[in-house]
């Protein structure tokens, strides 16, 4: 299980994150989230049924349903990453990332696309790893970059959105 803890300027509260994959079959798994707000102690949680297609041309393609307990809603999502190495040993590299959600009750859907320029840093200093991201989020129409150090990670978008995650 994956654990974290976040904090954002949009929260203004610490949340205590976790994160499961359970393999149903080679290609099928169901990922559940769950969030536990420490101020407040309200509880949000997303329960995901995933299938993955074409591993061999795409770096991922996800295509699922979801259902979010805080907003009480059932939607469909299919999600895609392709990555191209820049470099032969692969720590520079382009990402590509897109989707969709579609939410069947309200017939609305979101599309979301990112670009991103990765570059990892093995040994940036003894046992510390380094990995940095600029990207742009072609929806939001907004620029954003990302620090991760071993178990920390910074985001910041330019519009002045930021948040910090510690991974346990």
């Amino acid at each position: 299980m994956e654990t974290s803890l976040r904090y954002g300027n949009g929260d203004n509260h610490l949340l205590l994150h976790a994160k499961e994959n359970f393999l149903l079959d080679k290609s099928f798994f169901l990922q559940v989230h769950g969030k536990l707000n420490t101020h407040t102690g309200a509880a949000h949680g997303i329960a995901q049924l995933k299938r993955k297609f074409f591993p061999e041309l795409l770096t991922s393609l996800d295509v699922g349903a979801k259902f979010d307990s805080q907003l009480k809603e059932f939607t469909y999502d299919i999600q895609g990453k392709k990555t191209l190495p820049v470099t032969d040993n692969g720590l520079l590299s382009v990402d590509l990332k897109g989707g969709y959600n579609y939410n069947p009750g309200s017939r609305k859907g979101k599309p979301r696309g990112v670009v991103e320029l990765s570059y990892k840093v093995f040994n940036f200093t003894e046992d510390q790893d380094l990995k940095l991201k600029i990207g742009y989020n072609a929806f939001k129409q907004t620029p954003y970059l990302q620090i991760r150090e071993n178990n920390w990670t910074l985001n910041h978008e330019l519009n002045g959105g930021w948040n910090i995650i510690y991974d346990l």
